[in-house]
């Protein structure tokens, strides 16, 4: 005997809905589901390698400002985060003695040029009588003699005057280059010493970065090469510099070497202290490479690598299939396709590639290369 089971209209409704969420149990995607997507065509370039690297910001130029002399200091024109021109005061010490002095100086040389003149008189006069016989060739030497004394004490003079006026310039601190004043250590008021540190300046028009190389690269990086710097405070924004100079002193440790990235910076925009992603092309990394754009390529979890590749036209419809890549070395935004999946010309996704399927149509908005 056959027992029938008897099945309510909500459990149908529910089994029904279950089996609509497998994934094999939809159909292929319709007209209706086009992607708008950006391709862009697999190229070959001749490109340079570029060998990844993190540095630091540091001073173009960096300047720890003290005194000449030591005096009271009578006024500080600076305040922190000031920005001062070649030549502007920066600090003024009392220079009232060193005036005095200067003043002293000026009345020695009046002295000593009296002296002179009178000599040179005096010297002219026996040269007049000793063709008379009225005096000796020995009066006649020791005035000459005189006159060579008293020509050198106005030159002693007239240094020595030179010297205190050197010396009441010197009662002042003036910016060497240009640059933003980060730290003054002083006061009016206060006694100044010519071996403390006033006044700490740095220029920024250029900024210099700081990157340790590691030791296997280190023939291969010229002074001069071209570097392309991202500043982690500005991540959109890339940078170009140029290689200034290699440094020959190497880090036993780390077993690297630093290299030195000049950097314009009119705008002000960059700082001493921030931390930099930088790629320096090397000497001899000029190769012709397939490329695709850094950002076609999905990473999936097992760590293979695929791009999207428009195929052909099927029903007057555009699609994408997945392709397994394998890459190479990396070009700044570009990367090296070294297998044999893709070839010159063929177009991949470049944006709108993080939720394809295979078979799946697509719109092409536009074109562009990598």
């Amino acid at each position: 005997m056959h027992k029938h089971v008897v099945v309510s209209k909500p459990f149908t409704v529910l089994v029904i809905a279950l089996f609509a969420t497998l994934p094999w149990a939809h159909a292929a995607p319709t007209d209706a589901a086009a992607t708008p997507v950006t391709v862009v065509k697999v190229e070959r370039k001749q490109v340079r390698e570029t060998v990844p690297l993190s540095g630091t910001s540091v001073p173009w130029r960096h300047a720890f400002l003290s005194p000449q002399v030591e005096g009271l200091v009578t006024r500080v024109f600076v305040e922190e985060g000031n920005w001062v021109s070649p030549g502007d005061r920066v600090i003024t010490l009392d220079k009232e003695i060193a005036e005095i002095e200067v003043r002293i100086a000026k009345t020695r040389i009046t002295e000593a040029q009296v002296r002179y003149d009178d000599a040179r008189r005096q010297r002219d006069e026996l040269r007049r009588l000793i063709d008379s016989k009225h005096v000796s060739e020995t009066s006649l030497e020791s005035a000459i003699a005189e006159v060579d004394a008293a020509k050198a004490a106005v030159i002693r003079e007239q240094a020595d005057l030179e010297r205190r006026e050197e010396l009441l310039q010197r009662h002042a601190v003036y910016a060497p280059f240009a640059g933003m004043v980060v730290q003054k250590n002083v006061e009016q008021g206060q006694w100044a010493k010519t071996d403390t540190s006033l006044v700490e300046l740095v220029a920024v028009d250029t900024i210099r970065v700081r990157v340790p190389l590691p030791q296997r690269f280190y023939p291969r990086v010229t002074v001069g090469a071209k570097a392309t710097v991202h500043f982690d405070a500005i991540p959109d924004k890339a940078f170009e510099g140029a290689v200034f100079a290699k440094v020959a002193s190497g880090n036993e440790a780390t077993r690297s070497f630093p290299i030195l990235i000049d950097i314009a910076n009119p705008d002000h925009m960059l700082a001493p202290g921030m931390s930099a992603r930088v790629n320096i092309e090397l000497a001899d990394g000029r190769t012709n490479a397939l490329v695709v754009p850094r950002d076609s390529i999905i990473t999936k979890s097992n760590g293979e690598r695929l791009v999207w590749k428009v195929g052909a036209e099927e029903n007057e419809q555009i699609k994408v299939f997945p392709v397994n890549i394998q890459t190479g070395r990396a070009f700044q935004d570009r990367v090296e396709v070294i297998s044999d999946a893709l070839k010159e010309g063929d177009l991949i996704v470049l944006l709108g590639n993080e939720n394809l399927r295979p078979g799946q149509p697509v719109q092409l908005q536009r074109t562009s290369s990598p």
